[in-house]
């Protein structure tokens, strides 16, 4: 079910009325319905919120994330704004259909619309089956394109399962789409079964350990990285909030020790996003339910404030 931006999120502290070099987000953002046409073609930020945890639910995992799109906007609303760009808030979709296939459908329908309008996608999660619905959309967008899909988690999401799940996206991906191909960074031994890993072996998944990035990013890392977006027409790309640290991240639906610090993450971005590639970045398994003074959704709206181009 889609709903139309909640206007009341959007409050801050004001420093200025009236110069421009002082505002914040609140203070600029604007509001739209995805529903009605524009003419405008790649302008500015479209921000769509995936108010949905149905698939952590399925997965066996703590719901609460459902919750995470307004708690990162109530965040990224009071921050500076540092670089003239329009921001739209289309508002979000929740889930009332009797599946979630449904649900991600109706997602990845209005998430191709956002692609045509704009240069950049913002989708806040909500569990991460966004993930499949950002990928219907992208390939709704790029009907012909060779997609790369990358995603920065500690885990593969890759589980067997009969219809969707939080953990079921991107098997579902590579299943169906012959022209798509994964990589994953910060994996962790110690969050993924070792069929996981036989099937990343099987399906030429490429991935990167979270002790290899522990500190920083080596230059075989970085042209791995480079090299994958090089070879695809398009880039999806996604974060798991639970690769990073749980002393950082705490509020996910499956949160870990030994996970990633928050700059290497922000590091690993900027040399994924930059690229014209990339029209859709989603942030996934923000759980404000069991966050800690709003660090974990402090955190995802810091990270959509450095990726706006």
């Amino acid at each position: 079910m889609y709903k139309l931006a909640q206007r009341d999120l959007w409050t801050g502290r004001i420093d200025s009325e009236t110069d421009e070099s002082q505002f914040r987000h609140f203070q600029t953002i604007q509001f739209r319905n995805i529903e009605d046409d524009y003419n405008e073609t790649r302008q500015g930020v479209g921000l769509l919120g995936y108010a949905v945890d149905k698939g952590v639910e399925l997965n066996k995992g703590r719901t609460g994330a459902k919750e995470g799109p307004d708690a990162i906007k109530k965040v990224f609303a009071n921050l500076p704004v540092t670089r003239k760009c329009n921001v739209y808030d289309y508002g979000n979709v929740e889930h009332d259909h009797q599946t979630l296939e449904e649900t991600q459908e109706e997602y990845a329908h209005f998430v191709a619309e956002s692609i045509k309008r704009h240069k950049q996608t913002f989708l806040l999660g909500g569990g991460h089956d966004i993930a499949y619905a950002q990928y219907l959309g992208t390939r709704e967008a790029y009907p012909d394109a060779s997609i790369g899909v990358i995603n920065i988690d500690a885990h593969f999401d890759t589980r067997e399962a009969k219809g969707s799940t939080s953990g079921t996206s991107f098997r579902q991906i590579l299943e169906q789409d012959d022209n798509v191909d994964y990589l994953v960074l910060g994996i962790q031994q110690g969050g993924n079964t070792q069929a996981l890993f036989d099937y990343a072996e099987t399906k030429g998944i490429g991935y990167v350990y979270s002790e290899e990035l522990l500190h920083q990013i080596s230059p075989p890392i970085k042209d791995k990285v480079e090299r994958f977006i090089h070879d695809h027409d398009a880039i999806m790309f996604t974060i798991c909030m639970d690769v990073i640290d749980s002393a950082f991240a705490p509020g996910v639906s499956a949160n870990g020790v030994l996970g990633l610090f928050p700059h290497v993450v922000l590091e690993l971005s900027k040399r994924i996003i930059p690229n014209e590639k990339v029209s859709t970045i989603s942030i996934a398994e923000t759980n404000p339910k069991y966050d800690v003074d709003n660090r974990t959704a402090k955190l995802s709206a810091n990270f959509f404030h450095h990726f706006i181009l």
